[in-house]
């Protein structure tokens, strides 16, 4: 405690306005470790009640504080002699001022609180409670409110993301009053030297109410000792902010741009609606995308496809330069928030569009292709079902990991070679380590003990066990090939990434992107041409 006259006084208390996260209610009682050995204990006690009041009712909402009705006490409903309380309502004793946006209901039995949000601000947001976090699916499943609860399961924290709070107060003409009461009390051997006249200390400065007092202890804590106090009381606004896009449906005026020209041309996204071109995008943008619960990736040709933060994407394409080109003006329908990831990962044109995309949007004439990422689940479950169907036994073993490898088992993984590295990390995962030896072994001979062969060899010999050697040993390149490259992630500076590559089928000077679809198509072709095999 560097300075404790400083600490007791809360000059370190900033003002709630400006922060990322908002208060809504808070009781808490903390245990401090003491930060010095002649100190027994340091506790703290916070507390915040808030009301989100309409505007024409402040000067009657300013009358009233923690003492006058904005604490922490819980809320309740009932028959008063004016009429009916709703629980919900914010109000002095004549008329109603605004509404708790959290609503604290106390249950005799057991002595516990529940804190309940407001229904209106959670429908006006489009708020989806998991736990103790509330998202918004709309704009990719952002946290927007979060509830913290003790070991006990007791509530002592509920704060919102103060932009959408902002939004919803701009929509409902509103402010967030809020009303807190601070207490830090030490117990130390020594007087502590505070420097307040008479030892107590009291001021008055605009909405702060500050106070403080040292004395000798009493009953429970031990005699010789000291006791010091220190407490605050504050009222504060938190204005609503001067748009609302999400509830009111505000039109947002921060415009991001875009190029659309070889020179860097740029152009709002505003005015992309009457843009007739693509814009280009680095491969990296799939994951800046995929990160959002939400986002999605899906294929329609092998270089065509939706993608998004959400799971209603734009219709994109590959060039051949590995680039994603799409269609400007589905870029312009893209929610605000959105366009900005797009925004980041811009680049000039470059390389022309995606043929394939051209085709389907300009030509009406898909593609007769497929995507390898498209066909990877299905290649996969073909060559285990035809396994069990010959031999009785499944081929795979079962792993909850699975549908997560394949949603991140796509080209975009490889935007560099350390990227085509993960990607045979991830396809090895897939398949290769989920491959049942044991029940290889039920068909053909393997060794046993220290000389136990793995997956893969063991797969090339039941194939040799339906084939031939010299037609197992090619057949399976390709999968040894990715299995090199997986080594090599594990390994940096590999020798085995040149071989790999060639084992696999892939380009070395083919754009990061093309090497990705190389390596998944050689992944996918040879586990259908073993599964032909096998049928």
């Amino acid at each position: 405690m560097t300075d404790a006259q400083s600490y007791f006084e809360y000059r370190d208390l900033r003002p709630l306005a400006g922060s990322p996260w908002t208060v809504l209610r808070e009781i808490a009682d903390t245990k401090h470790s003491p930060p010095q050995p002649d100190i027994l204990r340091l506790d703290e006690w916070s507390g915040m009640g808030t009301a989100a009041v309409e505007n024409k009712h402040r000067k009657a909402a300013e009358a009233l504080g923690w003492s006058g009705g904005l604490d922490v006490t819980a809320h309740r409903s009932g028959v008063e002699s004016w009429g009916y309380c709703s629980a919900e309502i914010f109000r002095d004793w004549k008329v109603p001022l605004g509404i708790n946006l959290v609503i604290d209901q106390h249950v005799e039995d057991g002595d516990h609180s529940i804190w309940h949000l407001h229904p209106d601000l959670v429908i006006a947001l489009g708020l989806v409670r998991e736990g103790n976090s509330w998202f918004r699916p709309e704009e990719g499943w952002v946290e927007v409110v979060r509830l913290k609860e003790d070991e006990t399961g007791k509530p002592y924290l509920l704060e919102i993301r103060s932009e959408f709070l902002l939004d919803y107060l701009a929509a409902r003409d509103m402010g967030l009053y809020c009303s807190l009461y601070r207490e830090r009390v030490m117990v130390s051997k020594g007087k502590p030297a505070l420097g307040w006249a008479e030892d107590e200390f009291s001021e008055v400065k605009g909405r702060d109410t500050r106070e403080g007092l040292i004395t000798e202890t009493e009953y429970p804590d031990p005699e010789n000792h000291f006791w010091a106090r220190g407490a605050i009381w504050r009222t504060e606004w938190i204005d609503g902010g001067t748009l609302s896009i999400r509830v009111r449906g505000d039109k947002d005026p921060h415009s991001t741009t875009f190029a659309i020209k070889a020179d860097g041309t740029r152009v709002a996204s505003s005015a992309l609606q009457g843009v007739i071109d693509w814009l280009y995008f680095d491969p990296l943008v799939v994951s800046a995308l995929l990160r959002h619960r939400s986002g999605r990736l899906r294929w329609a040709t092998q270089e065509t496809g939706s993608l998004g933060a959400t799971d209603h994407g734009v219709h994109f394409g590959i060039n051949e330069l590995g680039l994603i080109t799409v269609f400007a003006k589905d870029i312009g329908q893209r929610p605000s928030w959105e366009q900005r990831i797009w925004s980041a990962h811009n680049v000039t044109p470059d390389g022309g569009v995606s043929r394939e995309l051209f085709a389907a949007q300009m030509e009406v004439n898909p593609a007769a292709t497929v995507a390898p990422e498209r066909e990877l689940a299905e290649t996969i479950s073909a060559l285990d079902t035809a396994f069990s169907a010959k031999h009785g036994k499944a081929l795979l073993r079962e792993d909850k990991a699975v549908k997560a490898l394949l949603r991140a088992a796509h080209r975009f993984v490889a935007t560099d070679q350390t990227g085509l590295l993960e990607l045979a990390k991830q396809l090895t995962r897939l398949f290769m380590e989920r491959v049942d030896v044991d029940a290889i072994g039920t068909v053909v001979t393997l060794p046993k003990g220290d000389k136990k062969i793995g997956s893969l060899k063991a797969l090339e010999r039941l194939v040799a066990f339906h084939r031939s050697e010299a037609e197992a040993s090619a057949m399976m390149a390709p999968l040894f090939g990715i299995y090199d490259l997986r080594l090599a992630d594990a390994h940096l500076g590999s020798s085995k990434i040149d071989s790999g590559k060639a084992r696999a089928g892939i380009i070395d000077s083919d754009p990061p992107a093309m090497q990705g679809r190389q390596l998944l198509r050689a992944y996918v072709d040879n586990l259908r041409e073993i599964a032909a095999v096998l049928a």
